[in-house]
């Protein structure tokens, strides 16, 4: 019995009615690549760490220029953490495809979970933010007084709690 079982609530890690059709993500469970990474030796540990480095290279980055929007760093000129926003993409990309390795071995659970799914939707919403923040912080230069706008400060201070969450819950995901 689970966590969740346990305090009654085993409803709270089902996100979808049970008869939902999980065939495609049953196939995905059963595939090579699923098969690899659940059972060789260095098939999960080789995702679990690309999984930590990605996320440490997008997350971390995005904090920094997130924080320097907000105000922080202010002796770091906006424009030159605009270089980083690349380096962050290549960060999502190795959780993506780290990410996607590691949804195969449980797909069918993974896809019912409520913090999973959860943690999914702020990953993209995380995304979105760091997509709006790179051609704004791209304008700086054109800030009517250098003076960062409301609504920039605003995505930056929500790309803060999104990314955070994100990582929480992902956490929680193994556990709960």
């Amino acid at each position: 019995m689970g966590f969740l079982e346990a305090m009654g609530l085993a409803e709270c890690t089902r996100s979808v009615p049970e008869a939902v059709s999980l065939g495609f993500f049953a196939w995905l469970e059963a595939t090579r690549l699923a098969e690899c990474v659940r059972s060789s030796t260095p098939g999960y540990p080789s995702m679990i760490a690309l999984h930590a480095v990605g996320m440490a290279i997008m997350v971390g980055l995005s904090l920094i220029i997130d924080l320097r929007v907000l105000g922080r760093f202010a002796g770091i000129p906006l424009q030159a953490l605009q270089r980083f926003f690349g380096l962050a993409w290549i960060g999502f990309g190795i959780n993506f495809v780290s990410g996607s390795a590691l949804f195969t071995t449980q797909a069918t659970s993974y896809v019912v979970d409520v913090i999973f799914m959860s943690k999914m939707t702020l990953v993209f919403i995380g995304a979105i933010t760091a997509a709006i923040l790179q051609p704004a912080v791209a304008r700086a230069e054109s800030w009517p007084s250098g003076r960062i706008p409301g609504g920039t400060k605003a995505i930056a201070g929500l790309a803060i709690v999104v990314w955070i969450v994100a990582i929480i819950l992902g956490r929680l995901t193994a556990y709960l």
